[in-house]
């Protein structure tokens, strides 16, 4: 059906009396309304006219989409008309394209006739209606299906708040939907699709690196300097100006690494980015036996190079104190990094790392007990060394590569070597593989560098609550002796 309302006829009602209720919330049942109602509407602004049709649509299940609109000489707004969201058609022009590589999409426009045109009235400056059609040309959308129009779906910034936070924190953008369907009663009542929620997260994630990942990442390291002057971070850039190298670390990590730093452990396992490039945690154990964390560092690859420079400015930022110890994996390039880099700190490769070469290479069981024990038990090296003699002659040790190779390292894995040294408990780089599988809670495969360093700062301070909570028990409780000997316990 078509109304129309002239100007004449809308200007003789004024904006006085019950002919006119201006319209300014959504308050009324817009249900029992009818055409004739409509057209008495006044609101003060064009916004609010759209929010009415609006309303008006999702009661009677169809979208609606602005059109056009004109101007008075002044250049002020003085009409608008809103569409039904099917009106008109596809162009032409789509359909005869000869280079399409994708198949069409499905048609959703029926060249609908039902709209809703609004004009200003200059006498007393309120929005009237000038033209009213409700017959539609298609099947309206159920009730229960309304809300999947695309102009009903909307994220409010409670809503944006709500997914910014929960995504800070590594919860999955399907469970923060599931989670937020939940606290509003059902999928039905959200004002949005799980589609949605994934494309405000792709367009926040383009905002943040609009000027490239790589310089948005170093903006932002740059930035918490101004919060925290002692937080440092350092890089250097490739051939073709790319990032080459990164290394970082805030105030309470290089504060840990001068009470902490005389071990020293790292590894290079986890590659969990979108450039699928090394990332290394330094880390070591605190007072209370816990996992601290002293920085990290982004790699362009795991060569020589890149562990040298990484180890040359860890050293920098941590004003040149140098561990006791160095405990590392078995990669040839990190031992040779290490070796250039800290001659003078004894190096210990991981135990589990060797045992598991060992397993790998020994296949007698007896070999490999013996190699285990030497790993592990508290021996002598005169011990050591004749038990390796008495091997070698029995399994044939000399003539293999392999035991040759790990000989000529024994005082990087031997227990008897070691014993000397003070590691902290530090036999494995395993805590190390601890912290990398603690950021798998938070990171995934398609972050970037900027939400990688924020990922990894979350993993941070995850570790230093922890800490703070360990020593508030020690400063708040005793332990209970459980022998007599109370100086010793």
């Amino acid at each position: 059906m078509e109304v129309t309302s002239s100007e004449e006829d809308a200007n003789c009602g004024g904006s006085e009396g019950d002919a006119y209720e201006v319209e300014n919330s959504d308050l009324e049942d817009l249900a029992e309304l009818s055409e004739e109602d409509i057209l008495k509407k006044v609101w003060d602004s064009i916004d609010n006219a759209y929010e009415f049709y609006r309303g008006f649509r999702k009661l009677h299940g169809f979208g609606v989409r602005k059109g056009d609109s004109g101007k008075d000489c002044e250049g002020n707004l003085v009409r608008y008309r809103f569409f039904c969201n099917k009106e008109g058609l596809r162009e032409r022009k789509h359909y005869d394209r000869v280079d399409r590589t994708r198949v069409h999409k499905p048609e959703t426009r029926t060249n609908c006739k039902a709209m809703l045109s609004v004009y200003l009235d200059k006498n007393d400056k309120y929005w009237k209606v000038r033209k009213l059609v409700t017959e539609h040309n298609h099947e309206l959308t159920p009730a229960g299906m309304v809300h999947l129009i695309a102009n009903h779906r909307r994220l409010t910034e409670v809503a944006k708040s709500q997914i910014v936070g929960m995504q800070a924190h590594g919860i999955a953008t399907s469970k923060i939907v599931g989670y937020m369907a939940g606290m509003a009663g059902g999928y039905l009542l959200l004002e949005f699709l799980k589609k949605d929620v994934y494309n405000y997260a792709d367009k926040r994630q383009r905002i943040k690196i609009a000027d490239g990942d790589a310089n948005s990442a170093l903006v932002y390291l740059e930035r918490k300097a101004e919060s925290d002057p002692m937080a440092i971070a350092k890089y250097n850039v490739t051939t073709d100006n790319w990032l080459a190298n990164l290394i970082w670390a805030d105030r309470s990590s290089r504060v840990d690494y001068q009470y902490f730093g005389d071990v020293l452990a790292f590894d290079s396992t986890y590659r969990k980015n979108k450039y699928k490039r090394p990332v290394v945690i330094f880390s070591e154990s605190n007072n209370h036996k816990q996992t601290t964390i002293f920085g990290f560092g982004l790699l362009l690859d795991e060569s020589l190079a890149s562990y040298r420079w990484m180890l040359e400015n860890l050293m920098e930022i941590m004003c040149g104190k140098k561990p006791s110890v160095v405990v590392i994996n078995g990669d040839k390039a990190m031992i040779k990094a290490v070796s250039e880099v800290l001659p003078e700190s004894a190096h210990r490769l991981c135990a589990w790392h060797v045992e598991k070469n060992v397993t790998t290479n020994a296949k007698d069981a007896d070999l490999r007990g013996l190699f285990r024990r030497w790993l592990y038990a508290d021996m002598a090296t005169e011990v050591f060394e004749s038990e390796w003699e008495q091997a070698a002659d029995e399994y044939g040790l000399r003539h293999k590569q392999v035991p040759c190779q790990m000989y000529d390292k024994k005082e990087t894995w031997v227990s008897a070597y070691l014993r000397d040294k003070f590691c902290a408990g530090y036999r494995t780089t395993s805590r190390c593989e601890g912290i990398n599988a603690y950021v798998n809670k938070f990171s995934k495969s398609t972050h970037t560098i900027l939400e990688l360093v924020q990922c990894l700062e979350m993993v941070a301070c995850e570790y230093r609550n922890k800490e703070m909570l360990l020593q508030f028990q020690s400063i708040n409780s005793v332990l209970v002796m459980t022998t007599c000997l109370r100086s010793i316990e």
